[in-house]
């Protein structure tokens, strides 16, 4: 009976070693499984923090360019209204049938002005979008 339970211990042995090379096996499988997964979380966290700084370096200079549109709208604005109190304060239809070729002159030139201001303001916009 002796040998009987040495055979059964060096199977029992055996088995527990063959048991436990499994277990660190599969283990080891895992390890390398989230090793994995981590470089492609950190990957794709490395990726998000880029496109965010991107974003904000956009909306930065989105912020800008509204601020500075903003002002140049104050400023027409400001310009408007100069323009409209020169118009209340002259009877322009008396001034220009009195003298019609200096009424015409300054309107055409005033015409102009605003037209290539407002051509100057849609090529910045423009440019904005590129």
């Amino acid at each position: 009976m002796g040998w009987a339970l040495s055979f059964f211990i060096l199977i029992l042995s055996a088995l527990g070693g063959m048991g436990g090379y499994v277990y660190v096996q599969d283990i080891q499988n895992q390890l390398e499984s989230q090793k994995r997964i981590v470089a492609a979380q950190e990957l794709a966290s490395q990726e998000q923090e880029n496109t965010i700084a991107k974003l904000q370096e956009n909306l930065q200079l989105q912020t800008n360019a509204l601020r500075l549109q903003t002002q140049r709208s104050q400023e027409i604005q400001q310009e408007m209204n100069r323009y409209l109190d020169i118009f209340n304060r002259h009877n322009l239809s008396k001034l220009a049938a009195a003298r019609p070729g200096l009424i015409e002159t300054r309107v055409n030139n005033g015409t102009k002005e605003v037209f290539d201001a407002l051509e100057a303001d849609s090529a910045a916009l423009d440019s904005l979008d590129d």
